[in-house]
């Protein structure tokens, strides 16, 4: 068999164009680092569907950034003749495999069960008549939309599943240092890190149209997450996915899209067309877990890390 990755984290960013990624010096250098993807592309606008897609194979009917929930069956007439809707983190369980989610500037506060009693019509996957309140206990530099994990009731109504989802700042360093990084993990930044916003005259995040100082914010953050040399920072057969999650403007979803692991060759370029819904698929055939029998199914996976002995 092929070797594989033993771990994978993803760092998704916010609303840029490639080019205005490789605009920025560091970013642009961080390709002698691993395997940039030049043909890479977000699937839709807004940024959640983009997040709940590459974690569920599908974006569900969801087509803005209101905070609901994946319906938690297809079909409500019956819902006990349905299996529930999945995710990644369901076909990873069924191997024995571990997940987190890093998410900075989370608090519990933000771990929103769904109401017990709901009714939506098929096919609209998503829970319109009560959208989850976020708390005005809640960091503002927290965005619940880039934890797609927090959308899927079958995750946060199991409290051994939600326990996954945590901090990072009060986390992740030391699930690293002690060797515990899990096999399949996101580390989610916060407004300012993943260029989604800067802070305005208050001291408050603020939306912008993505710019050179979002790409600043993007460098630093990078900088520190990765280190001089990833390599030697994260434990070996680890692969690093840095990508975003759509573009600007929003007709255009070109994104920068770069695989960092000690299994690729670096300072190389692939073409292969692909977007979120190769990625789930790549990591799905990484690990031997089966798919989703959504959009990941027919996805061609990125062949050139399968194929490596």
């Amino acid at each position: 068999m092929a070797e594989h990755f033993e771990r994978i984290v993803i760092v998704m960013f916010e609303n840029a164009t490639r080019e205005l990624v490789l605009g920025n010096p560091y970013m642009n250098s961080l390709r002698k680092k691993g395997v940039f993807l030049d043909n890479s592309f977000g699937l839709t606008h807004p940024s959640q569907p983009n997040y709940i897609a590459t974690v569920a194979g599908d974006t569900f009917g969801f087509n803005g950034d209101d905070p609901y929930w994946v319906a938690p069956y297809p079909d409500t007439a019956d819902p006990n003749s349905q299996p529930p809707v999945t995710s990644i983190v369901d076909l990873l369980e069924a191997k024995g495999l571990t997940w987190k989610a890093y998410a900075e500037n989370l608090k519990p506060v933000d771990i929103i069960q769904p109401p017990a009693k709901f009714f939506y019509p098929p096919p609209n996957f998503f829970y319109p008549p009560f959208a989850a309140k976020v708390s005005p206990d809640s960091d503002p530099l927290f965005s619940r939309r880039h934890v797609p994990f927090l959308s899927f009731p079958n995750i946060v109504t199991n409290p051994t599943r939600a326990a996954n989802i945590v901090n990072a700042q009060s986390t992740f360093e030391s699930d690293l240092a002690a060797g515990k990084l899990p096999n399949y993990s996101w580390y989610i930044p916060n407004l300012l890190n993943d260029g989604h916003s800067v802070l305005n005259s208050d001291g408050q995040p603020d939306s912008s149209l993505p710019s050179e100082k979002n790409m600043r914010n993007i460098a630093t953050f990078l900088k520190g997450f990765l280190g001089e040399d990833p390599l030697k920072r994260f434990p070996p057969k680890t692969l690093l996915n840095i990508t975003f999650d759509e573009a600007f403007p929003y007709t255009e979803y070109g994104i920068y899209n770069l695989l960092i692991g000690d299994l690729l060759e670096p300072g190389t370029t692939q073409s292969q067309a692909n977007n979120h819904y190769n990625l789930l698929r790549t990591i799905e055939d990484n690990f031997e877990i089966g798919t989703l029998g959504r959009n990941d199914a027919p996805s061609e996976p990125l062949h050139f890390l399968a194929k490596r002995k």
